[in-house]
């Protein structure tokens, strides 16, 4: 097979690969899954931050090795561990007390171990294959492709994961093919995860299809010192690669709060007055508008600069996040509208200058150094999210959750407009002594 037909190849499956691996049918209901399996809240938050410590501790020697003993082993062992995940969790007993939160806890760790290896492994192998064959200038077009099908397959999770979770719906679909049978909550909980264990199943098969043809013949032992070499290797390229290092330090202090304020959405669709029935049709409508912004972000990419670029991507979010804190009934959906067009555009825009500048054989470990980053500062956040929470709860008087959540929503853009200052003082500062590369 010739570099041209494998670049292809590669491109295709790792489209596939990415849409069925991030959109997952269970997300509209995360948070009530965990808590209609019998968990507390107070579980929940741990089991969250056992995620996210899972992803930190292995991102970047996940990374690393995926530089030594090839990108197609990692992919096919995430894509192992997603299935595991998810089967562990199918097997979870409702209301099973210690016993269910240890099925959480496995499968907490199994999805964070997932995660760090999935991260960068899967753009690196597709990146490579399209550069050794002469067409690395189609990245941009493969990208566009790939967020537009994730979008489009995401409005149609949104709609189904929480269609089957609904017993009304599952009742009334059941009886329209002949059925009597009444669900209740407990017989709907474990159906998005089946749905999302078959599209495990594909993501896996499709792990196996990418082609890589990986020189280095190692034991693990050895790929495993090597690759913590190359993770020093590798951070030091990066301290003398400014524009990496701007790349890295803006997606770093921009994704994070983005995520705190999605992972709270449901709570700001209830202050702002938005039935119960009408999330998943916004999420749908989210998704949709998503998948139009690969074809703006390809058009701002060839024409404009990286400077230029990220300034009307971070302008863009102040204005959102400070109309999200004025809680606006019904209206207050249009701000999340461009919060969420704009998260898509830097995302789009970062893999795209990110792999343009980066050396193939640290391309894995950087696209984790840089997940690291984003994990370790979400995590950051949530902690002192959670202060601001217990203030605000304890010394203004706030009693329902809703009041709470309402005052605290003009954190976002102080903490955006503080967090974006220190990031440009910093890189400032770094480029005073090195020559910009943007």
């Amino acid at each position: 097979m010739d570099l041209t037909t494998i670049a292809h190849k590669n491109s295709a499956t790792f489209m596939r690969y990415r849409v069925f691996f991030r959109a997952r049918y269970y997300y509209p209901i995360f948070t009530l899954l965990f808590l209609d399996f019998g968990l507390t809240l107070s579980q929940f938050a741990i089991l969250n931050s056992v995620w996210a410590l899972t992803i930190v501790i292995f991102e970047i020697p996940l990374g690393g090795l995926a530089d030594t003993i090839g990108r197609r082993k990692i992919i096919i062992l995430s894509a192992i561990l997603l299935n595991l995940e998810l089967l562990v969790w199918l097997f979870a007993p409702i209301n099973g007390g210690d016993a269910l939160f240890t099925f959480f806890l496995i499968n907490r760790i199994l999805s964070g171990f997932c995660e760090a290896a999935s991260s960068g492994a899967d753009e690196a192998i597709a990146y490579d294959s399209l550069e050794k064959a002469g067409l690395k200038e189609q990245w941009p077009k493969v990208m566009e492709k790939t967020q537009r099908y994730t979008s489009l397959y995401f409005m149609f999770v949104l709609l189904v994961g929480a269609s089957v979770y609904d017993p009304n719906f599952v009742t009334s679909v059941f009886r329209f093919f002949g059925g009597q049978t009444d669900f209740v909550q407990t017989d709907c909980i474990k159906f998005p995860i089946v749905l999302n264990l078959c599209a495990a199943i594909y993501v896996l098969i499709n792990a196996f299809k990418f082609e890589e043809h990986w020189e280095n013949k190692m034991t693990v032992k050895d790929s495993l010192k090597l690759s913590f070499k190359n993770i020093f290797h590798s951070l030091k390229w990066i301290r003398k690669t400014s524009i990496v290092i701007v790349i890295i330090l803006f997606l770093t202090f921009t994704e994070s709060l983005i995520l705190q304020f999605l992972t709270l959405m449901q709570q700001y669709w209830k202050v702002i007055d938005i039935p119960i029935v009408f999330y998943g049709i916004i999420g749908s409508v989210l998704a949709l508008f998503a998948s139009a912004i690969p074809s703006l972000g390809k058009v701002l990419y060839e024409k404009f600069t990286l400077k230029t670029n990220f300034v009307a991507c971070y302008s863009a979010l102040i204005i959102a996040f400070s109309f999200i804190a004025l809680s606006i009934p019904l209206y207050g959906v249009l701000p999340v509208v461009l919060l969420y067009c704009a998260y898509n555009l830097i995302t789009y825009f970062n893999s795209c200058y990110l792999n343009k500048h980066c050396l193939e054989k640290y391309r894995a470990t950087i696209l984790s150094v840089q997940n690291m980053l984003s994990f370790s500062k979400y995590g950051i956040i949530s902690i002192l999210y959670s202060f601001l929470v217990a203030v605000i709860s304890k010394d203004l008087g706030a009693s329902t959750l809703s009041e709470v959540f309402n005052i605290s929503l003009i954190a976002f853009p102080v903490y955006f407009v503080i967090s974006t200052l220190t990031a440009f003082v910093i890189v400032r500062s770094y480029l005073r002594y090195r020559k910009p590369a943007i």
